[in-house]
């Protein structure tokens, strides 16, 4: 944690910038409440950081960066080391779950540790025998669903409440469903009703990914 005014240079305050969307959400950060955070003017923080979205830029390649893999072996089969990766962006979105609102857009940023996340996964396909074209339209089809999968996430930082609230939305959803016959008549309703994302949404990616990666390499 980084005491409020303890340091102004850039680094700091994209790390405290992090904190603070850890905290309340990526709504809540701003050039200007980062700035009041740090205890700096927001002329001065506007030295720092151009706009919103440079800071929001920042932000990415700050936790990107830090969960980059030191060098190690890596695993002989490509599907395996796709699953490593795979788990890597996963783990990002359920520390940070505001981090897919940054990245997953139609203009993401293209920092260095945003393209180098990508490279990692397009060196394994390259080297399993994909050209460059397609190892990138596979690289978007596994971080698609990764990226998918993280929607499930909970996003409110309050997640006692906001679990709450789901479990109530479930409940009378499914004594909706059961009233309309909906759910007699659809087995899967009711197979559903006995999982959630709150307790069962590690084991839904697992589930998904191991299809996933059976099919993306020959």
């Amino acid at each position: 944690m980084i005491p409020a005014a303890s340091r102004h240079d850039a680094e700091s305050l994209v790390a405290l910038a992090v904190m603070l969307a850890d905290e309340a959400g990526l709504e809540a950060v701003s050039v200007r409440v980062l700035a009041a955070r740090a205890g700096l003017p927001v002329h001065l923080l506007y030295r720092q950081v151009r706009n919103r979205a440079g800071l929001h830029a920042a932000m990415a390649e700050h936790v990107i960066a830090e969960r980059t893999p030191r060098p190690a072996t890596r695993p002989d089969d490509p599907r395996a080391h796709l699953r490593r990766l795979a788990h890597e962006e996963w783990a990002m979105y359920r520390r940070h779950p505001w981090l897919l609102m940054i990245l997953a857009t139609d203009r993401p940023p293209t920092g260095p540790a945003v393209l180098a996340m990508v490279d990692r996964v397009v060196a394994v396909l390259a080297e399993a025998g994909l050209d460059p074209a397609d190892a990138f339209r596979v690289y978007l089809v596994l971080s698609g669903y990764v990226q998918g999968m993280a929607l499930l996430i909970d996003r409110d930082p309050d997640g006692a409440d906001r679990g709450a609230e789901s479990r109530a939305w479930r409940s009378a959803t499914r004594r909706w469903l059961e009233a309309t016959g909906s759910l007699q008549r659809r087995p899967w309703l009711s197979a559903a009703g006995r999982t959630g994302p709150g307790t069962d949404l590690d084991a839904w990616f697992e589930f998904g990914l191991d299809r996933m990666l059976a099919g993306l390499l020959p």
